[in-house]
């Protein structure tokens, strides 16, 4: 057979470069994803960090628990969106470290959608069996499974004496599932932890509130009388109405590094330097990784947004005017830049949206002008990465604008939601070339197809047929926000915004896995974290600003 006319043999030796070049990029992408680099003095051994997410039963049971204290959660999941719990999370974790309690009861750790306020198990979500490996060298307490014979009891059996964990409800015992379930119900005026041990509980439960390890009688927490002795090791923590126990917790870690900074002139800018976060925080960071099945959502969410790119005319699918480059041993196309815009429309009304660009036109525009990103040569244009990925929520972008919404508001969130889908149907910063630089998002669309086996209280049930997606579970949102985040953070380069949490923490989580280092970047001239404002554009220098709406 003839060989095909020259032009269609031209973009036949197109499409399959571009899929050879797809092919290195999701491999080093995997690679990234498996592992995290620590720093040389860290305690823990590089050697062995590539471990695959979940909890696989098959390869030991990392979550067996010991007869001592055991910290419980005890609100039905943590509250606010995706990055505010994790500084709950946080609070939590470090509340266990101070008060030297080596357990956490892992069933008691479900993560909540800002949205349906629908909530799923941790172990859906992250890694459960990375974070008890290299927990012990971290300082952090393991993640443990329920077991009554272990963590509970009752000697002398004559009365009704219920242990406190209910593994049906996932909650205390006593405590009214039905309403604390209800998306309806609002938690932050129900003070859980104040319910547990009170007289409104019931005094079958008076025992389970629990003595901290550090009290002089904490060998176990019991109740005597002549008939009965119950017993539990289970401590509760959480509650609170309003912001409740965990956030102001949080806040009081954040204190230090609110209260002072130092100075450095950087040409013709003073930048701020802040202190770094304390040692559970940065540890938290290097360990809370998304679960496989995250991790397989932004692989197969990356392959698929490249090949439409490819497929897609209007968009170059790779950031150079010549077709004929020579791919080496190490290169790893196409490089990617992670922009965190927080344009959505309930954000445009927040107190923190005076430090943002809220108009993504603008935005888009900052990031083609802006001398870091760019180098002019013969062919136009380029630009130091191929392609750029943003997590943003589609729906709050393009949902109807409220009816008390008025100019200049309106025409802003109208605006918005037609350059976004202008930037996703034909690429960005069209500069004398053949089209425009790739955007996707991963998002919801494909947070919603995600599918979790069934979960126990002890971790998967491997011989379950029964499949549930993030959307039937009511946490689409959660998850498009969790696979969002930790795709900024593996990106080449990330552009954030001043008073996002969810901002805050990309830049501090590659800060503190080195991927904003120099020598560690494609390209030498990038640190890789980058500020976003109305002001323009800034490199992030050493540990992030801490969040805060304040000046």
């Amino acid at each position: 057979m003839a060989p095909p006319p020259g032009p269609l043999r031209r973009r036949q030796l197109i499409a399959i470069f571009t899929v050879f070049l797809l092919a290195i990029y999701v491999n080093n992408l995997n690679q990234r994803l498996s592992t995290f680099v620590p720093k040389e003095n860290d305690g823990v051994n590089v050697s062995s960090l590539s471990i695959h997410a979940g909890n696989d039963s098959s390869k030991g049971d990392h979550t067996a628990p010991q007869a001592k204290a055991t910290l419980v959660h005890t609100d039905p999941h943590f509250i606010g969106g995706f990055r505010n719990q994790h500084m709950r999370f946080v609070a939590f974790v470090n509340y266990a470290v101070s008060h030297n309690i080596s357990q956490i009861l892992l069933p008691s750790l479900r993560w909540g959608d800002a949205y349906t306020h629908m909530s799923t198990l941790h172990e859906n979500l992250f890694d459960v069996k990375f974070w008890n490996v290299h927990a012990h060298s971290k300082g952090l307490p393991l993640l443990v499974r329920y077991d009554l014979s272990i963590l509970e009891g009752v000697e002398k059996l004559s009365l009704e004496a219920p242990p406190c964990w209910n593994v049906t409800s996932g909650l205390y015992n006593g405590l009214d599932e039905k309403m604390l379930r209800d998306p309806n119900t609002n938690l932050r005026r129900i003070d859980t932890l104040g319910l547990i041990g009170s007289p409104d509980h019931g005094e079958m439960f008076s025992h389970c509130k629990g003595i901290l390890p550090d009290a002089p009688d904490s060998e176990m927490n019991m109740i005597n009388n002549t008939t009965t002795r119950k017993y539990t090791h289970l401590i509760p923590f959480g509650g609170g109405t309003g912001a409740g126990h965990l956030w102001n917790q949080y806040n009081q870690m954040q204190s230090a590094r609110k209260s002072s900074f130092d100075t450095i002139k950087r040409g013709n800018q003073t930048v701020e330097i802040y202190p770094e976060h304390v040692s559970v925080e940065k540890a938290i960071f290097q360990l809370l990784q998304p679960s496989q099945v995250l991790r397989d959502a932004m692989e197969a969410s990356l392959i698929g947004s490249f090949e439409k790119a490819r497929r897609n005319s209007t968009i170059h699918p790779l950031n150079s005017s010549n077709n004929d480059i020579e791919v080496t041993k190490g290169d790893a196309y196409p490089r990617l830049l992670a922009l965190h815009p927080r344009v959505e429309q309930e954000m445009l009304r927040h107190r923190c949206a005076r430090f943002m660009e809220n108009n993504l036109t603008r935005v888009f525009d900052r990031l083609s002008t802006y001398p870091a990103f760019q180098a002019n040569d013969a062919t136009g244009i380029q630009f130091s990465f191929d392609a750029i990925f943003v997590a943003i929520s589609r729906y709050q972008i393009e949902k109807p604008p409220g009816e008390n919404i008025r100019p200049p508001l309106l025409d802003i969130i109208k605006e918005n939601a037609q350059t976004l889908e202008q930037a996703r149907n034909n690429g960005l910063f069209n500069h004398s070339r053949a089209g425009g630089i790739p955007m996707f998002e991963s998002g919801k669309g494909t947070a919603e197809n995600v599918r979790f086996l069934s979960v126990r209280s002890f971790g998967y049930d491997v011989n379950s047929t029964n499949f549930k997606t993030a959307d039937e579970l009511g946490v689409a949102e959660l998850v498009a926000s969790i696979i969002n985040f930790f795709t900024a953070v593996k990106a080449d380069i990330f552009v954030g915004v001043r008073g996002s949490s969810y901002s805050t923490d990309v830049f501090s989580v590659r800060y503190y896995m080195q991927q904003n280092l120099k020598e560690n970047s494609r390209n030498s001239s990038l640190s890789g974290n980058y500020l976003l404002g109305p002001d323009g554009i800034e490199e992030v220098v050493g540990s992030p600003r801490p969040h805060s709406c304040g000046k």
